[in-house]
C-alpha cells in the first residue's frame, strides 16, 4: 500500500520562540488577540497521504505502482480515526495540538488553528497512534522536552493482515517549516505505515478454478519494533525504514478458508490485503506464489519486477492464470580441473553456481492441465533486469554472456569465478496465444 504528496522541506533558521496554545476549525474561540510580536496565527492543514509515485519503469509485465488517489482509499479503516501534531522550536516541545474523529467518524483531513511563535518549527504529524505509544504521555505543560533519540524510535506495524483494525493504520510524519508574518497555513501530511496490496485475478486457463492462497516472499514480520517510527525521505520519495533488527518470512494469505474463492474461466477476481514494509533478500526481486485446487501442478511461481515495499506504497499487481508452465533444464560441463556444482531450487526460480565453469539452460513448456510439453512455441528476447556486480566485461559473473540458441532453444552461457548475481527475463510466445508469457530467473555465483 504511501508516499507523502506534498513533501515540504525548507531551510530552518533560527529564532527565540515562546509558548503558545492551539484551537480547532470548530472552536468558538477563534484564537483572535492570542498572537503577540512574536507569535503568528496559523492553519495546520493535515491529511492523510494521497498520492504514491510510480516507481518500476519501463515494461513490469504485469506489476504495476499505481496512484493512491481518494477512489482507492477505502474511507473506512485507511483515514485518520484521531491525530495530533507535535510542534519543536529550538529543541523544545512548544504544544501537542490534538483530535479525536469517534463520535463523528474518520476524517480524511482535518484544520487546526494555532498560534506559533515564528521562525524555524518543526511538526511531528501523528494519527491512529496514541500519545503513550510514543513516550508523549502526561506532558500538558509547554515548553517540554522531546524524549531521546525521538526521531530514530521505532514502532510496532502489524502490517501482514487482510484487514484493519478497529484502530486503523498507524500514520506518522515529520516536517519543517519557517513561520513569519505571511505565514498563513501550514500543510501537513501523515504516511500510512503499512502498504496495500490488490492482486487482480484474470482466469485464461480455460477451466474454473479455486484460488486457495497466495504468498509473498521476505515480507517483515510483525513484532515489537519492527519499523522505524518516522518515514524516510529519499528525493521525495518515501523509501523502506525498517529495523535492522527485524525478522522477515513469508507473508501467506489463506483465501476464504480452506475452499479458496472461485474465479471462473474467463472471469476476474480482485482480492486486497496489507503488509509492512518490506525489502526482497533472497531472490533480489519479491517472488509471489499462488496455489489452485487444479491437479498436481497447484502453485504458480512469479519473481515479480520490485524489490522493495514502503510504507503507505500501493501495489496493484494483475496475474494472469494461464494453462501453461515454463521449466529449465540445467546442463553444465566440467572443464579440465574443474567441475562446476549447479544447485537448482524447486521453484525454478533461482540458479545456484557453487563453481565455474560453461552451462545451457535448456527451456521446456508444458500445459498444466495435462502435462503435456509444448513445441509450438519460441523466445521473443532475453533480458538483464539487473546485475550485482554490474553488468560488464571482467566484472560481472559472467565471463562470457548469456546468449539463446533458437535452434536448440537453450540459453548457454560461461559462469565466471567472480561473486554476484544476475536476473534474467524471458520472454516466451506460444503459437496461438495472443500474449507473452515471462518468466524471471536469478542465476547466483557463490
Amino acid at each position: 500500500m504511501t508516499h507523502a504528496k506534498n513533501i515540504f522541506t525548507y531551510m530552518l533558521a533560527l529564532f527565540s520562540t515562546l509558548a503558545f496554545t492551539g484551537c480547532f476549525e470548530d472552536s468558538n474561540d477563534d484564537c483572535q488577540g492570542q498572537a503577540e510580536s512574536s507569535k503568528t496565527q496559523v492553519e495546520l492543514r493535515l491529511a492523510a497521504s494521497a498520492s504514491s509515485p510510480t516507481r518500476a519503469s519501463g515494461n513490469n509485465n504485469g506489476v504495476t505502482r499505481a496512484t493512491w488517489v481518494d477512489t482507492n482509499a477505502a474511507p473506512e479503516g485507511e483515514m485518520m480515526h484521531n491525530c495530533f501534531v507535535v510542534i519543536v522550536q529550538n529543541g523544545k516541545i512548544q504544544n501537542i495540538i490534538e483530535r479525536d474523529f469517534s463520535t463523528d467518524g474518520e476524517k480524511e483531513s482535518t484544520v487546526m488553528k494555532t498560534v506559533v511563535a515564528k521562525g524555524a518549527a518543526t511538526f511531528y504529524s501523528f494519527a491512529n497512534i496514541s500519545r503513550a505509544d510514543i513516550g508523549l504521555e502526561g506532558i500538558n505543560s509547554f515548553p517540554a522536552e522531546l524524549p531521546a533519540g525521538f526521531d530514530n524510535m521505532y514502532y510496532k506495524v502489524d502490517g501482514n493482515t487482510s484487514s484493519i483494525s478497529a484502530n486503523g493504520i498507524p500514520m506518522s510524519n515529520k516536517q519543517t517549516a519557517t513561520i513569519d508574518d505571511n505565514t498563513r497555513t501550514v500543510s501537513l501530511e501523515v504516511i500510512r505505515m503499512m502498504a496495500k496490496v490488490q492482486l487482480q485475478f484474470t482466469n485464461d486457463t480455460g477451466y474454473d478454478l479455486n484460488v486457495k492462497s497466495v504468498t509473498l516472499t521476505d515480507i517483515t514480520e510483525n513484532a515489537a519494533n519492527n519499523v522505524s517510527l518516522l518515514p524516510k525521505i529519499e528525493a521525495n520519495e518515501v523509501v523502506p525504514n525498517i529495523n535492522d533488527a527485524a525478522t522477515y518470512a513469508d507473508f501467506t494469505l489463506t483465501m476464504n478458508g480452506t475452499d479458496g474463492k472461485e474465479v471462473k474461466n474467463g472471469a476476474a477476481l480482485n482480492t486486497t490485503f496489507y503488509v509492512n514494509e518490506s525489502v526482497a533478500h533472497t531472490p533480489k526481486y519479491f517472488v509471489l506464489s499462488i496455489n489452485t485446487n487444479k491437479g498436481t501442478v497447484t502453485k504458480r511461481i512469479a519473481m515479480t519486477k520490485w524489490n522493495r515495499i514502503a510504507r503507505n506504497d500501493y501495489l496493484i499487481i494483475p496475474v494472469k492464470l494461464v494453462d501453461y508452465r515454463i521449466e529449465i533444464e540445467p546442463q553444465v560441463f566440467t572443464a579440465i580441473g574443474v567441475k562446476p556444482e549447479l544447485n537448482y531450487s524447486d521453484d525454478r526460480i533461482t540458479a545456484t553456481f557453487k563453481s565455474y565453469g560453461e552451462f545451457h539452460l535448456k527451456l521446456h513448456v508444458y500445459k498444466r492441465s495435462n502435462n503435456e510439453e509444448l513445441t509450438a512455441w519460441r523466445v521473443t528476447g532475453v533480458t538483464t533486469l539487473e546485475a550485482n556486480p554490474a553488468e560488464a566485461e571482467d566484472v560481472w559473473i559472467y565471463d562470457d554472456e548469456p546468449t539463446y540458441d533458437s535452434r536448440t532453444k537453450t540459453i548457454e552461457g560461461y559462469i565466471s569465478p567472480r561473486k554476484g548475481y544476475a536476473i534474467h527475463e524471458i520472454n516466451v510466445q506460444i503459437d496461438g496465444v495472443g500474449y507473452v508469457i515471462p518468466y524471471r530467473l536469478q542465476i547466483i555465483k557463490d
